[in-house]
């Protein structure tokens, strides 16, 4: 299934509570073959700025990037990759969304808080009007 996705895209693993934000498809999309073969790209939701999550059902390399895939300040050869979405996409309420996100903070509230006091982040997405205001403030 082809899928244009609406920047920025949060990238919710399953099995951990962490939070990634990409606002360029561009870095969503970049990793190096070692991630590559490494990384279960099935255990992640892709939830974009329309609020839509899509599914990965299968990843693939599309081409190396830059200089054959070498890059002296990054380790292993830089790839482009894209994604195969499983048909169903389903739509996330925006207060759902900020549950899932304040719990997901919760959990890994020591990543947070050197750059936050976390009343202050949870009171900051509780009063988010829209996914691109948490994304915002998540970045």
């Amino acid at each position: 299934m082809q899928v244009e996705l609406s920047y920025p895209v949060f990238v919710l693993p399953r099995k951990s509570n962490m939070v990634y934000v990409y606002f360029k498809e561009k870095d969503l999309k970049s990793t190096s073959e070692e991630l590559l073969q490494k990384l279960d790209y099935t255990n992640l939701d892709l939830i974009d700025v329309s609020g839509y999550m899509y599914k990965i059902k299968k990843v693939f390399k599309v081409k190396y990037l830059g200089l054959w895939g070498f890059n002296p300040l990054l380790k292993g050869r830089q790839i482009l990759v894209d994604f195969e979405y499983a048909p169903e996409v389903e739509k996330v309420l925006l207060s759902d969304f900020k549950k899932d996100i304040i719990h997901r903070i919760d959990k890994t509230k020591q990543i947070w808080q050197p750059g936050w006091d976390m009343g202050e982040l949870k009171e900051a997405v509780t009063n988010s009007s829209s996914f691109e205001e948490i994304a915002d403030l998540l970045k």
